[in-house]
């Protein structure tokens, strides 16, 4: 069923392309036909959300997902997280907080928050980078395929956000025993965060499939 903003008629319905769909909910295949900007489709049986279609979407998520990959990259070589207790100061960064997890013996927690953190959410934001630029050219570049593949496997893995929170409650928690300061590394995570949910919540799995496919 498509849920629509502007209505389409049956005469669109012949005229435009149909593509079939199988429902990630319920497994029942679908013809869509190519959808206007600002509607969406759902599934007629569990009403799950199958795709949606933005204007100017896929340039979006490009300019997301840099914004997002350069806060990234200024989330690590600045103070984390500073705190002062009993006349002394702590400057925490990034990369310490992975490094002192393995120095005390928590080496397989430290390998799982450098991969969800930072590698996973940093090699999916140039993959992504990488197909939309792809996109914008007449021809596809190499391994945009593979490339696309890849980002819908790593999105399952990032759990930046989850970091995020324990390192809240962790704020939370410290800032009665001592005075705690939020670095520049800290708060470019958070925009770094906020950057890659906007350019994902935006990025349609089916819709760029085919956009991909229209370029073959």
């Amino acid at each position: 069923m498509v849920n629509k903003m502007k209505q389409i008629t049956k005469e669109n319905h012949v005229e435009e392309a149909e593509a079939t769909i199988a429902c990630h909910e319920c497994d029942l295949l679908i013809s869509l036909p190519e959808l206007e900007f600002g509607q969406t489709a759902s599934c007629p049986r569990c009403n799950h959300l199958l795709t949606r279609r933005f204007l100017g979407a896929h340039n979006r998520i490009l300019a997301l997902s840099i914004s997002a990959f350069i806060f990234l990259l200024f989330a690590l070589p600045f103070p984390f997280i500073s705190f002062t207790s009993q006349g002394k100061e702590f400057v925490i960064s990034f990369a310490d907080s992975i490094v002192n997890m393995a120095l005390m013996d928590f080496f397989s927690i430290a390998i799982l928050i450098l991969f969800t953190t930072l590698l996973i959410p940093g090699a999916c934001l140039l993959a992504l980078i990488y197909v939309l630029i792809s996109l914008q050219r007449k021809r596809l570049m190499p391994y945009t395929h593979q490339l696309l593949q890849i980002v819908f496997i790593l999105v399952d893995w990032n759990m930046a956000e989850i970091f995020l929170v324990a390192i809240l409650v962790s704020f939370i928690k410290v800032s009665s025993l001592a005075s705690v300061f939020l670095g520049l590394s800290f708060w470019s995570y958070v925009f770094f965060i906020i950057c890659l949910i906007a350019s994902l919540s935006l990025l349609d799995r089916y819709q760029i499939w085919q956009k991909v496919k229209q370029h073959d």
